[in-house]
């Protein structure tokens, strides 16, 4: 008998399995094109434990026979292409014929579908791939599939899945990307029964405000441009939703999603001086092109796509971004909302005979010796005696609204204002975590934070600790929070933004394995620092660096970033090629 044998049609489905659905997001995705395909105005979703026990998609399009009801779930079946020509301008979101018989083949699955012409509806059961007889059923015109214990019969396949709310975030951003993509249909989402979204037919800016909340228009900035072969049209954030992780990048092409590594770089490059090293733009673009230019056919999830001349298409997108900011003023990005935005230095001279207060000589005199350019001992440094009339007045500035210079008696110590900040209030929030509570400040006027169903999930698990922090946040109705108060002395405590930069932040602290007290103490520390950009007063400058310098580990940000380095006159010397 010879070694190559044709796989059994359940195992030849498994392994298609692997490629097509990794987790309960892919099977939404895959029951969701189907249902825009069948031409869809109201699609309906629910979901039972984060889609592990049940993915149920119901529209009202189409619908389908009793025997294309059976081909549906053989593999290689479509109505989408039917020659190759097909398969180089494909205008709807499926054509494999793949999705179906390979989520069947790992799960239980429950299909109802009538078509306007039948009298009656089929149903059709399905366990682990294997097809029962169907039979007719009473049910309106179009389809509901129903999936049930997915991966039961694959635990190996089950046991990587992550945790429940990773997995429940998923299928939110697979929900999320839909219903921008198609503001006119009307969609609904529950979870455990309960309602989580209920959209109506919208046209785009409606959908926006709708998903992300009233006002969030305004935070963006408009994008339309055509060159041939391409239109880019959408959205960009302004400064404000700018954030440290990733996520709310929405980019659409003919309507489908997708992820372009080009397509991403060409809008950070486009953004240029506007967008912060390490942070990530919101958008939502639209790009429209001939289907024949590029190939969707490169990946079973259909979510990466190639493009005949990706060189144009990068082109094209950073014109369109770089055209929106064309006319932007001080009123979009503006000093305060803008900390990144090209500024000529202030620097603050004080030897008009001023002289730095005594308290920075006091808190920098036992760390002389330790100033070094990468945390680790240097040459010593000494600071002269304040009690000495001869001694030269040490000098302060701010440069770029960056850093603070100070003049040592062997050089120069700059000291990163943010970093050095982070440190400080990293430390401070580690007490109040730990039981030393921070005092509030009430607002005059309280904020309303309006949140996502995942950030609102995760706000609730970290109320009690925000409460230690001095944040004060009462439920404002569905998503809807009323912030009152905020630590005593935060000085961007007017962002409204706040909340959710805190949220974004711990979520990426998380992901780095920080225990949950770290990462939230992480996370309150970036997000409420001095930024590059804040001009700070000599008073100020003094206040930061004592503090930095009653702290337990005054060297390094909580990024392990250093917060102060030493310039000494030698290496300046070198610099300048001096010999004496």
């Amino acid at each position: 008998m010879g070694k190559i044998q044709i796989l059994p049609e359940h195992l030849a489905n498994q392994i298609a399995a692997g490629e097509v659905v990794e987790r309960g997001a892919s099977v939404l995705k895959e029951l969701v094109e189907n249902a825009i395909d069948a031409g869809a105005s109201r699609i309906q979703i629910h979901l039972r434990g984060q889609g592990r026990e049940l993915i149920q998609v119901v529209d009202d399009g189409q619908g389908m026979e009793r025997d294309d009801l059976l081909l549906a779930f053989e593999r290689h079946a479509t109505s989408k292409i039917a020659t190759l020509d097909d398969l180089f301008q494909i205008r709807s979101l499926g054509f494999r014929g793949e999705a179906l018989p390979s989520i069947a083949s790992v799960s239980v699955v429950e299909m109802r579908t009538r078509t306007e012409k039948s009298p009656s509806g089929t149903l059709l059961r399905l366990e682990g791939g294997i097809a029962g007889v169907p039979e007719p059923c009473a049910c309106p015109q179009g389809s509901s599939v129903a999936v049930h214990s997915l991966f039961y019969n694959t635990p190996a396949r089950a046991k990587f899945l992550k945790s429940a709310p990773t997995e429940f975030q998923h299928l939110l951003s697979t929900f999320k990307r839909f219903v921008i993509a198609y503001p006119d249909i009307n969609w609904s989402l529950f979870h455990n029964e309960a309602s989580v979204f209920q959209l109506p037919a919208t046209d785009f800016d409606g959908r926006l405000s709708d998903l992300f909340g009233t006002g969030f228009i305004e935070k963006l900035l408009p994008v339309d441009f055509e060159q041939e072969p391409l239109r880019v049209w959408g959205y960009i954030g302004k400064a404000e939703l700018h954030r440290k992780s990733r996520g709310e990048q929405y980019l659409f092409l003919n309507r489908r999603g997708i992820q372009h590594r080009v397509v991403h770089n060409a809008v950070k490059v486009g953004l240029d001086m506007y967008l912060p090293p390490g942070e990530w733009p919101f958008y939502v673009l639209f790009m429209e092109m001939d289907p024949r230019s590029y190939d969707v056919n490169v990946h079973p999830s259909k979510s990466e796509v190639k493009f005949n001349n990706e060189g144009l298409i990068h082109s094209v997108v950073r014109r369109a971004v770089r055209e929106a900011l064309r006319d932007l003023h001080t009123e979009v990005i503006s000093e305060s909302d803008a900390p990144f935005h090209k500024r000529p230095a202030h620097p603050i001279d004080l030897r008009g005979g001023s002289t730095v207060p005594g308290d920075i000589r006091e808190a920098l005199k036992p760390y002389e010796d330790l100033f070094s350019t990468d945390a680790t001992p240097l040459q010593p440094v000494t600071l002269g005696k304040t009690t000495e009339p001869s001694s030269p007045p040490i000098q302060i500035w701010q440069v770029h609204n960056k850093y603070i210079v100070s003049q040592v008696k062997s050089g120069l110590a700059v000291i990163d204002q943010h970093a050095a900040h982070e440190r400080i209030l990293f430390e401070k929030a580690k007490r109040a975590l730990q039981g030393q509570q921070m005092n509030s400040q009430q607002l005059l006027f309280p904020l309303l934070v309006e949140l996502s169903p995942e950030d609102d999930l995760l706000l609730r698990d970290l109320l009690p600790e925000l409460g230690k922090l001095g944040f004060v946040l009462r439920e404002f109705g569905a998503r809807s929070w009323s912030m009152e108060a905020v630590p005593a002395g935060l000085a961007r405590a007017s962002e409204t933004d706040l909340a959710t930069g805190l949220l974004d932040m711990y979520r990426e602290w998380r992901e780095a394995k920080l225990e949950p007290q770290e990462a939230l103490a992480a996370s309150f520390a970036c997000h409420t620092a001095i930024r590059t950009g804040d001009s700070l007063s000599p008073v100020e400058m003094n206040a930061l660096i004592d503090d930095l310098f009653a702290t337990e580990f005054p060297y390094t940000c909580p990024h392990g970033r250093p917060t102060i380095i030493h310039l000494t006159l030698a290496e300046l010397d070198r610099r300048f090629k001096r010999t004496t």
